[in-house]
């Protein structure tokens, strides 16, 4: 992740070094380790192309049941359903192959009956484990409220599909974006030393998750009086800026928008974002 500041905001670089820890080249044996530890990102909903609608926002149980994990172990508020006796329980749906769940309020599907069509696929409609109180929170959770961002978080709920981790499977693995590539030299031809090679990638509007540890200052600790909770109120100011992530930057690829989880009723004092 590359971070710019203003050359003459000395105080701001200080800052961005003892979070994000030293660019290479400025390191040293004894400093260079940020305040901030990444987590792998991982997949959450997966855009694939739908009859209706355009596209949908694709999940499955085993996807959902990782994101459940993941939130617990940094301590936030667990997705939850009714359990039909006036109480609630975990959010763990099944999916039959073939089928899917999704909110009542679907945009993606075709006709009344509920037949959804993605990619050449044709899925029916499940009516068991109502999901539509979990999506409604995971799309105020998922986008930030900025003017840009309104139709997404208003419809992504509408377009949130979750399928049988077999048929899920499938799409991850053939409806990703490859593209060939082939190294040009100077004069125009073609490098016969290095051939074609291809590179896969995610599609555009894929929804991952990360978390955020968030940890003492190990470098110019002054900035931020030794506290890691200084540290937690600098890194909220990535959520909603957008950033590159991986080596892909010069194709044009892996440019992302950070949002930071947030459910309402989790410890103040907590040190993890997803």
């Amino acid at each position: 992740m590359k971070i710019t500041v203003s050359d003459n905001s000395d105080i701001e670089k200080k800052m961005i070094d003892s979070v994000f820890g030293k660019e290479k080249g400025e390191r040293d044996e004894k400093d260079g380790a940020g305040a901030v530890a990444f987590g792998e990102a991982k997949l959450l909903f997966f855009p694939v192309r739908s009859l209706a609608g355009i596209f949908a926002y694709i999940t499955c149980p085993s996807i959902i049941a990782r994101f459940q994990r993941n939130l617990s172990a940094v301590n936030k508020e667990m997705l939850t359903i009714s359990d039909g006796n006036g109480g609630t329980k975990i959010w763990m749906p099944r999916v039959s192959t073939n089928r899917y769940l999704s909110h009542t309020d679907n945009i993606v599907k075709i006709s009344p009956n509920g037949l959804l069509i993605l990619e050449e696929l044709s899925f029916e409609q499940q009516n068991t484990d109502n999901p539509d109180q979990c999506l409604e929170s995971l799309s105020d959770a998922l986008f930030p409220g900025t003017l840009e961002y309104i139709p997404f978080k208003s419809d992504f709920h509408r377009r949130a599909v979750i399928l049988n981790d077999t048929d899920y499977f499938y799409f991850v693995k053939y409806s990703t974006e490859v593209e060939p590539h082939n190294r040009i030299k100077d004069t125009g031809t073609v490098d016969e030393n290095t051939g074609v090679w291809y590179t896969e990638y995610l599609p555009a509007e894929s929804i991952l998750y990360s978390s955020l540890f968030i940890g003492q200052p190990r470098i110019q600790k002054d900035v931020f009086n030794d506290d890691a909770a200084n540290v937690k109120i600098f890194i909220e100011k990535v959520d909603g800026k957008r950033t590159w992530l991986g080596g892909d930057r010069t194709t044009g690829k892996g440019r992302v928008m950070m949002h930071l989880y947030k459910t309402y009723g989790t410890d103040a004092k907590n040190r993890q974002e997803e």
